[in-house]
């Protein structure tokens, strides 16, 4: 027989090397662990939650306003004392990431940024978050904030009912009650005094429920509830998906039980 290989034996050598280089390639791409198990802990959610100092948390959140606006301020005060308590990796946690949330996302006037702050700190720290979400959003429509004035406060305590979650027509309505301009010094400093004490309820809470309390939940006005019974799931027009107060934004007239 010939020294040289021949044809036959050439396809079958490169087939079986083919084939072994295959095997090493999957054995090498095969983890050596499933993702969930090594996944960081801070990936993990809900967070591990110890109750935290409302009016700690009021304070910090005001301090943090002044860096990075009211949606970084709110989430900061809330999450980093429960990052700090907890260690790496939860310190390592991106908070400056909120601060696209100022003035209603970059803004644009929406969701008060204190309030999403809030809520992103709900989510990440709360095993039920659901009826937090809905006592912190009535609570914010009709509360007459700021309602805490933490240290350092320069300015004189006005509080207005927003009557909305909306942060330009909160800001708006504050402004009519203080007889201030939306880009005056006074209102900056308000939203600052807001964003505290908005951080300080949702502390309250999440310390209320962590402690086994119930949460009040939704509440509507019964103008806003005859609004849905039409225009919410189910009624006649079904047009509408929310729960915020419809006079915040509506003018609002009930005629035979009907009417935006």
């Amino acid at each position: 027989m010939s020294s040289s290989l021949n044809r036959r034996q050439l396809v079958t050598l490169i087939g079986g090397l083919a084939g072994a280089g295959a095997a090493v390639s999957l054995f090498a791409s095969t983890p050596t662990s499933s993702p969930a198990a090594s996944a960081s802990p801070m990936a993990q959610t809900p967070w591990p939650y110890k109750a935290i100092d409302p009016e700690v948390a009021g304070q910090r959140a005001y301090e943090s306003y002044l860096k990075g606006h009211c949606m970084y301020g709110s989430f900061e005060a809330i999450v980093g004392p429960v990052a700090e308590q907890l260690g790496d990796p939860y310190k390592s946690f991106p908070f400056m990431m909120f601060k696209y949330g100022a003035g209603g996302a970059n803004g644009w006037g929406t969701l008060c940024g204190a309030l999403n702050g809030s809520l992103a700190a709900i989510q990440l720290l709360s095993p039920n978050p659901n009826p937090v979400i809905d006592t912190l959003m009535s609570w914010y429509e009709t509360e007459p904030l700021p309602n805490f004035y933490p240290k350092g406060a320069k300015f004189p305590e006005i509080r207005s009912a927003a009557g909305t979650p909306l942060c330009h027509e909160s800001i708006a309505h504050w402004c009519k009650k203080a007889g201030k301009k939306a880009y005056s010094p006074e209102r900056v400093e308000r939203c600052g005094t807001l964003t505290a004490s908005v951080a300080r309820k949702t502390v309250m809470l999440l310390n209320e429920q962590a402690a086994g309390k119930m949460m009040a939940g939704l509440a509507q006005s019964t103008q806003t509830q005859n609004c849905s019974t039409c225009h919410e799931k189910g009624g006649m027009v079904e047009n509408i998906r929310a729960k915020m107060e419809c006079g915040g934004c509506h003018q609002v007239q009930i005629k035979a039980g009907h009417g935006i």
